[in-house]
């Protein structure tokens, strides 16, 4: 299976079930990969990056940066689901964790071109934080996301997202989900609001805590919603004090090892209300990490889905 064509590779079974259904991998901030070294502080930045980075704007960057591939690379690895977070600047929208990233519709120009070239394919683009940003702005960004991808988006219209299948989304030639969290004015229909795809966020600095979180957390998800686990941990300042001669990466790829065992035994998949629920999105830090190992690992589970819907069948013929 080449990760590019993921999604269409799958069984037609797999493709007649929801997309909240499916194990999607996801990249955590995912176009931070544009942050370099004329980068500014961004208003989501701490008072302690704000003074490192007066003086060691090279340590602030390398902690800034979750991802080193850029977004068709992300999309070739597997990637179909991005974590997103956005900023007002000069009236203009960038991307951003701590420092601006590049203007928002640059790398998104790349996933339309490879939702238009693969059309079998569809990207969810979770737009999680926003900061500077005015009603009047929120208005802007609304007009401008709907007017960018058009027929292209997944609605609340088009029906739950319980019916949104990569067979019906192929069918009605939609290939892109908006979710849109934390909006102060009423979201146009064209997006998904917070509560459809819940996305705890674990604050852990330490991976055995974070592998609590995640299997504590899970326990939460509604069969009705989508869902995502966030396979990161989120260092402090102490943390970070610690290991200045490190960077995000290397703790990324300590998390990778650590966690592989748990996310290899989950299990995708439709339940039941009073079923153990099932996973979604994995959400990772460099994804790219040994040539997109986290996405292998994925994408991967959805095979113990088809052999769960074979076994199915064969308990209904006997």
């Amino acid at each position: 299976m080449t990760m590019d064509h993921w999604m269409r590779d799958l069984p037609s079974e797999l493709r007649d079930l929801s997309i909240i259904n499916l194990a999607i991998p996801g990249a955590h901030n995912a176009m931070t990969y544009g942050i370099n070294s004329k980068s500014e502080l961004s208003p989501d930045a701490e008072t302690s990056i704000r003074r490192w980075h007066r003086f060691f704007p090279c340590f602030v960057r390398r902690w800034s940066k979750t991802q080193s591939s850029g977004a068709l690379e992300q999309l070739e690895l597997g990637v179909r689901y991005f974590d997103l977070r956005i900023a007002q600047k000069d009236e203009k929208f960038y991307y951003c964790h701590g420092l601006f990233a590049m203007e928002i519709f640059e790398p998104l120009l790349e996933i339309r071109q490879f939702v238009d070239s693969h059309p079998e394919e569809v990207v969810i683009l979770d737009l999680q934080h926003f900061y500077a940003m005015t009603v009047a702005h929120h208005q802007q960004l609304h007009k401008d996301l709907i007017q960018f991808f058009a027929h292209r988006l997944y609605s609340t219209v088009d029906g739950s997202l319980k019916n949104c299948t990569l067979n019906r989304c192929l069918e009605m030639q939609r290939s892109v989900v908006v979710i849109y969290r934390r909006c102060p004015i009423p979201l146009p229909l064209r997006f998904w609001p917070s509560y459809a795809w819940p996305t705890p966020w674990p604050n852990k600095a330490s991976v055995k805590k974070l592998q609590s979180f995640l299997e504590d957390s899970l326990l939460s998800r509604q069969p009705q919603q989508g869902y995502v686990s966030q396979c990161l941990i989120t260092p402090t300042g102490r943390y970070i004090a610690f290991r200045l001669f490190f960077t995000l990466k290397s703790t990324a790829k300590r998390v990778d090892k650590k966690l592989q065992p748990w996310i290899q035994e989950q299990i995708p998949g439709p339940f039941k209300p009073n079923d153990e629920p099932r996973v979604n999105v994995f959400l990772a830090d460099f994804v790219n990490l040994k040539d997109g190992q986290f996405c292998d690992w994925v994408v991967n589970l959805n095979t113990k889905l088809l052999e769960q819907l074979a076994g199915d069948r064969d308990l209904e013929s006997t």
